[in-house]
């Protein structure tokens, strides 16, 4: 292989720029200096070994050239571009092509008559190098380069070259201020080989190709300014419309001197209401868990006991007094007072033997933000708390968590992953929240919480490696039954603390900002935090066990991380989170989720740097609303309203009862006070709601009215989308997920298209129970396979895909049946509630 030719020794490159960099000629281009844009960006196809960075430095310079009226050279640059073999690459090319040949139609017959000179620079289309214009004059100022946070060098590697709008030169400034964070890395982009230098010219050929550019350049160069003059603003913004998308931080500011934020601010301040949650969570929680170790206590005791009388060891009469049974509760109470008086050290303990948790010293966190250990101090010093125990976890996804039972007691964790990729204000903001929640108490509700539901989590984490290690298949059956079984109870127990781990996220936040003075920074650190956990189930190939089991604890939610996070590379951001700033359903459809919508949560912190009258990181003011789709909605909720549906139709019957045995007509009277017709009307109520939502929820699959190309950034783009706006599509990626006996339920299935990562959902023909059954292949035998997957669309606040199928290149198939599921299920309910009536009337 031959090599390029090394750059200049003193710094300089061939295009006479120091430093090339693409970056900062897309930014001098966003900035409007031409000159030191095609500076940069030729540098760039000369010395640039990756395919993908020279097409989006060529794409760059056609804009560049155009602007700065050489429309010559954008044309030709742009007929070398249409003969990539990429096929984005090649219709971008394509559209610009023919957008300059009608707005500038001499230039287009000059381009004919001067084919010649074409294939001289259409023969540098392999190397990427375009000749330098010696007529250009390349401004004396350097561009001002993009501020990136450390450790952004984030690899995409599913990333397709896409060419969103830009913003025109009239409002440049005003669209910069849509940012996205983390600079885009192509550098293991699918599609793209590395350059092979053996194509390259040779530098006479290089040479006569800029002297024969600046002859054409020369005697053009008046009527390109003309025509330039002509269509310089919808010629602009058609180009810039074209501009490849460039994903960047803004930096927003921070308050120097603030005051408290008002209590109206950004969300409706009331403490009470959190203290009320608190209540009804520990009620819910504390119930729960003492029927679960009470139910645990009277098993193991009551079969000791009996085993004990069958083997004569012992005998029991039937005296109250000596029944082991009665202790049973005074034991469960003890148990469940220890477990709250313990749950920081068995915490600590269940984060070092699975997760390696290592201490924290306020050294090592001052290397990398020396504004959080000052956070810390002071904020404990003003406030009289106990300084908090730091640990760190060496694990890659961004995280940060708080626990314990006392704030004398509290510990407050960030991963390895949190500290590399935030900036040192952003780390520090992050900190701040975590003393939020200690400040309100909520960290200790949620630690006895999460540690209840990591005893059945940590039976499914091992019972399935144990399945996967057995060859047996008996022995897998009943390791997945084990794993199932523990995986629906610690599901189970996630539910009495949802509503207290969204409601305490807003007060942690604005906790953080009156601290810091800085909604901005955290503002940043929530986005980061989202992309680098889509980052780690990317790298990972799943979902960690991290990551999910104390997602209830954690700063940024890994679901709704998901999606959001492994778009950043792709698109602005602010049309992604504008379901969660405007839909109108959107409390009521995040009921299930851990955390509350994303985009609601930045807009709130975008309205504390409004109030300090600071420039906001992203633009969430939104100018339209969504009007309420009461009767959408009102279907997306029919098998919940079944449940009343079926208490009207229950009452109905009792006042029919009521009303015969007034009058004595014994063949009705015996429905009046029958608790079986309550019952029994209550599940076919729900059977009538499942039924009705069946046809809108699942419209059948038709080749004609499958979206085939659809784009991820598309689908989440319209803020009035509901799960009950069902769009079939076909979408094609890497299936994503747990392997083997851990996902035999399909809770952790992933498709990784080439725009970002949505959740899918599969159910076998007997939901959830028939996932466990031996079946061929299971959706977990095709992970980390390309694969095509064909389903229906659903927006929520997390997106996801309900399944018809999953199809390999090979062939292999997985049917999915959430439409005869949910018919069986509708049916069961419905003949189960007749049976009810029945066995009660009889």
């Amino acid at each position: 292989m031959v090599f390029p030719p090394d750059p200049p020794a003193s710094g300089a490159s061939a295009s006479g720029k120091e430093n090339p960099s693409l970056e900062a000629g897309l930014a001098a281009l966003k900035q409007g200096n031409y000159n030191d844009a095609i500076a940069h960006l030729e540098a760039v196809c000369q010395i640039e070994l990756n395919q993908n960075a020279i097409y989006k430095a060529q794409m760059g310079l056609v804009v560049a050239y155009e602007r700065s009226g050489n429309v010559v050279r954008a044309i030709a640059l742009c007929k070398t571009l249409s003969k990539s073999s990429s096929r984005p690459v090649k219709e971008w090319a394509d559209r610009t092509q023919a957008d300059f040949v009608k707005r500038y139609p001499k230039q287009g017959t000059a381009r004919q008559e001067g084919s010649r000179e074409d294939n001289q620079i259409s023969q540098s289309k392999d190397t990427g190098f375009v000749p330098f214009d010696p007529t250009a004059q390349v401004s004396s100022s350097r561009p001002k380069m993009p501020v990136s946070p450390p450790s952004s060098s984030l690899k995409d590697r599913n990333s397709s070259l896409s060419s969103p709008s830009s913003p025109s030169k009239q409002g440049s400034k005003e669209n910069n201020d849509k940012i996205l964070p983390q600079k885009f890395d192509s550098a293991s982009s699918p599609g793209f080989v590395p350059l092979d230098s053996a194509t390259k010219p040779s530098r006479a050929a290089e040479q006569q190709s800029v002297r024969r550019a600046a002859e054409r350049q020369k005697s053009t160069d008046t009527e390109e300014n003309a025509a330039s003059r002509q269509s310089s603003d919808p010629g602009e913004k058609k180009a810039e419309k074209s501009l490849p998308y460039q994903p960047e931080w803004k930096q927003a500011g921070r308050a120097q001197k603030w005051q408290r934020l008002p209590v109206k601010t950004g969300f409706q301040f009331d403490l009470s209401q959190l203290w009320g949650v608190q209540a009804v969570t520990a009620i819910v929680l504390l119930i729960s868990t003492f029927w679960a170790i009470d139910s645990i206590l009277k098993f193991a005791v009551k079969t000791l006991r009996d085993l004990l009388i069958k083997l004569r060891i012992i005998y029991i009469g039937e005296d109250y007094y000596n029944d082991p049974m009665r202790l049973v509760p005074i034991a469960s109470a003890i148990a469940l007072i220890a477990l709250i008086a313990a749950s920081p050290w068995l915490m600590d303990g269940l984060l070092k033997a699975y997760h390696n948790l290592k201490p924290l010293p306020t050294t090592t966190l001052s290397e990398r933000s020396p504004e959080a250990v000052r956070v810390l101090q002071r904020f404990t010093r003003e406030q009289r708390l106990p300084s908090p125990t730091l640990f760190v976890l060496p694990n890659s996804a961004p995280l940060a968590l708080t626990y314990g039972n006392l704030r004398r007691t509290a510990r407050i964790a960030v991963t390895q992953g949190l500290l590399d990729r935030l900036a040192d204000d952003e780390i520090a903001t992050v900190y701040a929240e975590q003393l939020g929640h200690i400040v309100y108490w909520d960290f200790a509700l949620m630690s006895l919480g999460v540690l209840v539901a990591q005893v059945p989590y940590t039976f499914y984490w091992r019972a399935s490696q144990l399945g996967d290690l057995s060859p047996n298949s008996f022995l897998r059956l009943i390791a997945g039954t084990i794993g199932a079984l523990s995986y629906g109870i610690y599901w189970l127990f996630r539910w009495p603390l949802l509503w207290l781990s969204r409601a305490r996220i807003y007060y942690s936040d604005r906790i953080s900002c009156e601290v810091t003075g800085n909604p901005n920074g955290l503002t940043r650190a929530i986005l980061k935090m989202a992309i680098g956990i889509a980052k780690d189930i990317e790298q990972q190939g799943q979902t960690s066990n991290l990551l999910e089991s104390f997602e209830l604890l954690t700063t940024v939610g890994y679901r709704q991380a998901m999606s959001l996070g492994s778009l950043y590379a792709h698109t602005p951001l602010e049309p992604m989170l504008a379901w969660d700033c405007v839909n109108p359903h959107r409390r009521w459809l995040a009921i299930n989720n851990s955390h509350p919508p994303m985009g609601e949560r930045l807009q709130i912190l975008a309205r504390y740097a409004n109030y300090w009258k600071l420039e906001t990181e992203l633009n969430l003011s939104y100018q339209s609303s969504v009007s309420r789709q009461n009767s959408k909605f009102f279907c997306q909720a029919l098998p919940y309203l079944g449940v009343f549906l079926g208490l009207a139709l229950g009452g109905i019957f009792w006042s029919i009862g009521g009303i015969s045995n007034l009058m004595r007509f014994r063949p009705l009277d015996w429905m009046w006070g029958d608790r079986s017709i309550l019952y029994g009307c209550l599940l076919i109520g729900i059977s009538m709601g499942i039924l009705l939502r069946i046809d809108s929820f699942f419209p059948d699959i038709k080749p004609l009215s499958v979206k085939n190309e659809a784009l991820l950034p598309d689908l989440l783009a319209n803020p009035a989308a509901l799960p009950v706006d069902s769009e079939p599509i076909r979408l094609e990626g890497k299936l994503l997920g747990r392997p083997g006996v851990s996902n035999w339920l399909c809770q952790d299935l992933i498709l990784q298209t080439g725009t970002g990562l949505v959740k899918l959902h599969f159910f076998s023909w007997f939901g959830p129970i028939g996932n466990i059954l031996p079946r061929s292949p299971r959706p977990s035998d095709l992970v980390n396979r390309p694969i095509s997957a064909t389903g229906w669309f659903r927006r929520g606040v997390t997106p996801w895909i309900d399944l018809d199928s999953l199809r390999t290149q090979g062939g292999k198939s997985s049917q999915s049946a959430h439409p005869l599921w949910s018919t069986i299920l509708a049916i069961a309910a419905a003949l189960w509630g007749a049976y009810i009536i029945f066995k009660g009337g009889a």
